[in-house]
Formats: structure tokens, sequence, C-alpha cells
């Protein structure tokens, strides 16, 4: 076999076992195989000729970053990539567990902080304790709270300066 075909098959090989390593699981035992093929089809492109061989390692400089880069930014519309790391699902009110009804009637009203909020804390809502999340920076155990708007299973308040 001539060297230059050599370096091709070298090439592809080391192509080949560097996408096998994102399937299979070999703690880089495949990437370091991958990179050593590549390695050798360099080798054996600077056998068949000096230009080549130089011109190889210039794709190899050119060709691996861009790979790497377009690999990640479309892996995930790629129908292998979507099966691989399917997108969030989105929650409902079932999987919170609760209705956020009653949170969202909080909304608006007064309370009081029961425990320092940093950032996050209980309140006290017309006698019952709330979990919440301050807006912006903390508040201290007893200062007066109101409800801006619920996030999740927490009511994000805001310290009212009387």
């Amino acid at each position: 076999m001539e060297d230059l075909s050599v370096a091709l098959l070298l090439y592809l090989i080391g192509i080949a076992v560097l996408v096998l390593e994102i399937f299979i699981p070999s703690h880089g035992i495949l990437g370091v195989t991958g990179v050593g093929f590549w390695i050798a089809g360099i080798v054996y492109a600077f056998r068949f000729n000096g230009t080549v061989g130089y011109a190889a390692i210039l794709l190899s400089v050119v060709l691996l970053p861009t790979g790497i880069a377009l690999a990640v930014k479309y892996w995930y519309y790629l129908p292998v990539g979507r099966r691989m790391a399917p997108p969030n699902p989105q929650l409902t009110e079932a999987d919170y567990g609760f209705h956020t009804d009653e949170l969202d009637a909080l909304v608006g009203k007064t309370g009081r902080s029961v425990t320092p909020l940093r950032p996050v804390g209980s309140c006290d809502f017309d006698g019952k304790r709330i979990q919440c999340v301050t807006d912006w920076g903390s508040i201290e155990k007893g200062a007066k709270v109101e409800a801006l708007k619920v996030r999740g299973r927490d009511v994000v308040v805001r310290e009212v300066k009387s």
C-alpha cells in the first residue's frame, strides 16, 4: 500500500474512533487512540512528501477545532442528540404537588418574615407560613414584606420600608 493511502486510511480510522468516543464510555481510551491514529496519519503523510505532511498538519489544525465546534453547536438538532439529551420537560401545576392558586392570592399582600431571608426563608401571611425568596438582597427576621409574584413553589417578596 502506498504511504498516501495509508495516511488517508489512518486519518479515517482516527476520525471514526473519535466519533465512537462519543457513544461508547471508555474513559478517554478511545479518544487517545483516535488522536494516535490521527498523528500516525500525519507521520505517513510526511513519509509520502513533506508538502503533503505540512498540509496534513494544517488540515488537522483547522479540521479538529472546526469539527468540535460544529458538533457542539448542532448536536442537539440531530436525532441521536435529541435521544441522548432530550429537552427539559415543561412543568405543570400538577408537578408542583399543590395548587399555585393559593400562592397567587398572596400577590400584593403584606406579611412578616419569620426567618432571615438570605435569599430564601419563611414569611407569615395571614397566619400561614410560606417559603419565600427575596427579589434582591437579604431581609432580616421580623421585617415587613410584600409579595410581588409567584415563581415555581416560592413567593417572591420585597421588604417594605415603613
